[in-house]
This record gives C-alpha cells, sequence and structure tokens, in this order.
C-alpha cells in the first residue's frame, strides 16, 4: 500500500509484483469467486477490477489485475455524492435507487464505451441484486476533473465510479466489452435499495 500512495502522490499509477500483495488475499479470492460465478457474462477474460470503497477517497482504491500474471496497478477513483452526504472522504451509503447518486456495490461487467459529457465512458452491466439498476441509473466509468491526488478528498460523482482522465483513457480500453468488476464497500450510513 506504502508504494500505491507514493506512487500517486507523483503522478504516477504504482505497480505490485503480485495482486495479493495490494489487494490482500482475502478481496482478492474473494472477486475471483465473483467472476467465476458470473463467468457466463465475462468475455473480456484479461482484466479484472476491483474497488474497495472501505478505503477514503484519497487513497487509491480502483485496483486493476492483469490476470495473465496477476500484476496489479492502482488508481484513486471517486464515489457518489449519496454515499458520502457529509463530504468525508469515505463511502457509507450504498443504494441502487434512480436518483439516489449513491454508489451500488456488487458484480458488474463492462459494456460498450461512448463519448459523453464526461469524455470517453464505459457502460456497466450491474449483475447482482444490490446493482440490478446500474444500467438505467446510467452508472458508467467516466473520467473526471475532480479525480486528482493534490485533493484532500475527491469530488463525488452521481454514482459512479470516476477516475482521473488521463486514467479513464488508459484502461476502459483495455477493460471493455465484458471484463469483470467487483465492488466492495462497508455500510455503516444505512443502505438503501
Amino acid at each position: 500500500m506504502i508504494t500505491a500512495i507514493f506512487g500517486v502522490l507523483f503522478g504516477l499509477s504504482a505497480w505490485a509484483n503480485s495482486a495479493d500483495e495490494l489487494l490482500g488475499t482475502a478481496l482478492l479470492q474473494e472477486a475471483l469467486a465473483a467472476k467465476a460465478d458470473a463467468a457466463s457474462e465475462v468475455t473480456n477474460d484479461r482484466y479484472l477490477s476491483v474497488i474497495d470503497y472501505r478505503a477514503p477517497s484519497n487513497v487509491p482504491r480502483y485496483f486493476l489485475i492483469d490476470t495473465t500474471d496477476m500484476s496489479a496497478e492502482v488508481f484513486l477513483v471517486a464515489h457518489g455524492r449519496g454515499s458520502d452526504p457529509d463530504h468525508d472522504g469515505m463511502a457509507d451509503r450504498f443504494s441502487n435507487i434512480e436518483g439516489s447518486k449513491m454508489t451500488s456495490l456488487g458484480a458488474y461487467v463492462t459494456g460498450k464505451t461512448y463519448y459523453g459529457a464526461h469524455g470517453l465512458s464505459l457502460k456497466l452491466k450491474g449483475l447482482s441484486p444490490q446493482n440490478s439498476r446500474a444500467e438505467e441509473r446510467l452508472i458508467v466509468i467516466h473520467g473526471a476533473d475532480y479525480v486528482h491526488a493534490d485533493r484532500a478528498f475527491l469530488g463525488r460523482s452521481w454514482g459512479c465510479p470516476a477516475l482521473a482522465r488521463d486514467v479513464a483513457e488508459r484502461i476502459i480500453p483495455l477493460i471493455k466489452g465484458g471484463s469483470f468488476l467487483y465492488i466492495v464497500g462497508t455500510e455503516t450510513g444505512g443502505a438503501e435499495e
């Protein structure tokens, strides 16, 4: 984790020898098991993405894992403003409700790319009961100016996992079209379906 923080402070992404080093064995195994359960939906098998919203927004928490060698790269990622109503950098509420502006937890598969208000964006399909409305809520991966290392806490999206613009431009082409995304968080502020 120190390597990851050092890399982000200097505008770099951080690589580890293994996903296990950055992510931890328990979360990596949980994500791999969820991916196996969704195998029929996964058509882009090289990359696995895991977002750990249990960490504050100023800590890198988007893990991009190359499954060919299990190396991992980690990035800053924003959460929904409804998930952090007191803007303390911690996502502690999650929802699948339209208009909640909250992040949804669970398993996703990536879809097609498009160019929208945030530039290159990637559609997400929710595979879990707690994120089944992701498509109708327009929950996508996109770049945002409010995601950068020099902020005490990142800005907040309307529920989307938002990355720094340069990061989004680089990784969206890698994970588009059927890659697996797994999002975890701690519900301390009351969840909504």
